[in-house]
């Protein structure tokens, strides 16, 4: 059990090394305060300093893992296939129904399989999710997120 501890956050600390070093492509400052490169780059350099942290705890023994195993079941399976499926068909569909259409289904769909099965929940938060983000981004924050024919 340990042994897969070890690989999997070994594989983190490097995932997040290598988003540190790719963030140096975009720059940490610009004349307005923190630039592009700034949080992933703090974000990469923290998963790194954890990942490190949690390595030298499982080498020296000092980890608690609790004394159940990793164990790989059918639904927990289908759950994050599911998932994964849902934030694909989000990601391709975004450019062709709009953002506030996509992340709708994408919110309800992930709270469907997540578990959540009450109808006045999954509408609320979908619709906040979707087109409130859409209204913070767009008036607020005046980024451009996409729409499609009818707007939305």
């Amino acid at each position: 059990m340990i042994r897969g501890w070890l690989i999997a956050t070994g594989l983190l600390g490097l995932a997040c090394a290598a988003f540190t070093f790719e963030s140096l492509e975009l720059k940490l400052f610009d004349s307005l305060g923190p630039g592009a490169g700034f949080f992933p780059f703090w974000l990469g350099l923290l998963g790194v300093g954890l990942s490190a942290g949690l390595l030298w705890q499982l080498a020296t023994g000092r980890a608690d893992l609790g004394n159940e195993a990793f164990s790989f079941e059918r639904a927990g399976m289908l759950q994050v296939g599911s998932v994964i499926a849902i934030l694909t068909a989000a990601t391709l569909l975004l450019d062709l129904i709009g953002f506030r259409l996509a992340i709708l289904a994408m919110i309800a769909s992930l709270l469907i399989v997540t578990g959540i099965r009450s109808a006045v929940v999954i509408a609320g938060l979908a619709l906040a999710g979707s087109f409130g983000v859409y209204h913070v981004f767009s008036t607020w924050l005046k980024v451009p997120l996409p729409t499609n024919a009818l707007s939305l």
